[in-house]
């Protein structure tokens, strides 16, 4: 009787080589699966750096025109600022009812003078 014990049945032996066989083809599809997921986390991660990159690149060089713009902006005030006195559009007699008009008045001497 202990030696029916201490020896499994043969279609036991045959079941459990049957089962190292699943158990290892599971493990090597769970690592292939593994290191694909792996890649495919890599390549989204150099993706977003890449995408990080550009995006602070094109901040930098829009702070660069803005940057430029202001200047131009406080330059072409000061222009204006010292054409005033001179500018007999803006001392003469009809009256300038609007700010628009204003405007209007100071873009068309700016392209005049950009002419």
């Amino acid at each position: 009787m202990l030696k029916q014990w201490a020896e499994p049945p043969p279609e036991k032996l045959h079941s459990g080589a049957e089962d190292e066989g699943r158990r290892m083809k599971r493990r090597e599809k769970n690592r292939v699966a593994a290191q694909k997921s792996r890649k495919r986390q890599t390549q989204r991660a150099d993706q977003l750096h890449e995408a990080c990159e550009h995006l602070e690149q094109r901040n930098r060089k829009l702070r660069q025109e803005v940057d430029s713009l202001s200047k131009e902006q406080r330059l072409l005030s000061e222009a204006l600022c010292s054409h005033e006195p001179f500018c007999p559009i803006m001392h003469c007699s009809f009256s300038l009812t609007s700010s628009s008009r204003q405007e209007d008045n100071v873009v068309h001497l700016y392209t005049l003078h950009r002419l």
